[in-house]
C-alpha cells in the first residue's frame, strides 16, 4: 500500500488566486535568469508554494478516495460522486498532463503550474467551475486533486466538435500529430479534443470537460499562427 504525506488544505482559495501567485513566481525567476522557467524549475516552485501555503490533503479528507476509482484516463484517476453532481480527478503520480505545443528544448509534459493554469483557462473559456482541492503526496511524488461539476450527456461526434470550435472562431491546426485549435483573439491553443472530452447535453449544447488548454506567446505563438495558415 502506498504511503501518503499531508500538505494541508486549499479550502476557500480560488483557483485563479493560485495561478496568479504561481505565475508571478515563474515570471520573477525568469527575469532573474534571463529566460523562461523550465519544467523542473516550475516543479520546484510549486513544491515550495505548496509547502508554504499548506495546499495538500490526506486521502481520508476526500471520501471518494476510500474506494476504487470509477475510471482511469491518460492523466487522471476519476471518481464519480453519487447523484452525478461532480467528479473528483487525481493526476497520476508526478504527471500533470501534456502541453499542446512546446519548444524542442523543453519537456512535453506540463508542470504542476501549467496544469493549474490549464484548468483556470478551462473555467474562463468554457464556463466550467473546476476547483483545486489539494496535493496528495504518494511515495514522495505529487498527485494534484481537482473537483469538477459533472456533465450528463453523450460523447459529441467529431463533426459536432469541429463545428463547435470553428463556429466560435477557433482555427484548426495539427500539433504533435493531433488535431488542435487556436483562438487568435485570446491567443490560446487547445488539444485532446476527442469525443470523450466533449459532451453533447440534452439541450443540444456541447460541454468541454477535459481539454488541454495553453496560453501562447513568443515563438510558440508564432509557430501556431503559421501552422493555422499552412
Amino acid at each position: 500500500m502506498s504511503s501518503h504525506e499531508p500538505f494541508g488544505t486549499t479550502a476557500g482559495i480560488p483557483l485563479e488566486a493560485h495561478v496568479q501567485e504561481l505565475r508571478g513566481r515563474c515570471e520573477a525567476t525568469a527575469r532573474i535568469q534571463g529566460g523562461a522557467t523550465s519544467y523542473w524549475q516550475e516543479v520546484r516552485l510549486f513544491r515550495e508554494y505548496a509547502a508554504e501555503r499548506g495546499l495538500g490533503c490526506l486521502p481520508d479528507q476526500i471520501p471518494e478516495l476510500s474506494r476504487e476509482p470509477d475510471d482511469d484516463g491518460n492523466e487522471h484517476q476519476i471518481w464519480f460522486v453519487p447523484a452525478l453532481t461532480r467528479v473528483v480527478k487525481v493526476t497520476w503520480p508526478d504527471f500533470f498532463g501534456l502541453l499542446v505545443v512546446y519548444r524542442t528544448d523543453e519537456e512535453e509534459q506540463a508542470s504542476p503550474i501549467a496544469y493549474l493554469e490549464r484548468w483556470h483557462l478551462h473555467n474562463e473559456l468554457f464556463g466550467d467551475r473546476v476547483r483545486f482541492v489539494g496535493v496528495l503526496m504518494e511515495n514522495q511524488q505529487m498527485r494534484l486533486v481537482i473537483e469538477q461539476p459533472a456533465v450528463v450527456g453523450t460523447p459529441a461526434t467529431l463533426e459536432q466538435i469541429h463545428a463547435f470550435f470553428t463556429g466560435n472562431g477557433w482555427k484548426r491546426f495539427t500539433a504533435n500529430g493531433e488535431v488542435a485549435y487556436f483562438d487568435p483573439v485570446r491567443q490560446v491553443a487547445i488539444s485532446d479534443t476527442h469525443r470523450g472530452n466533449l459532451i453533447l447535453m440534452e439541450d443540444g449544447l456541447l460541454a468541454p470537460i477535459d481539454l488541454r488548454v495553453q496560453a501562447l506567446s513568443g515563438a510558440l505563438l508564432d509557430y501556431v499562427i503559421k501552422a493555422c495558415r499552412d
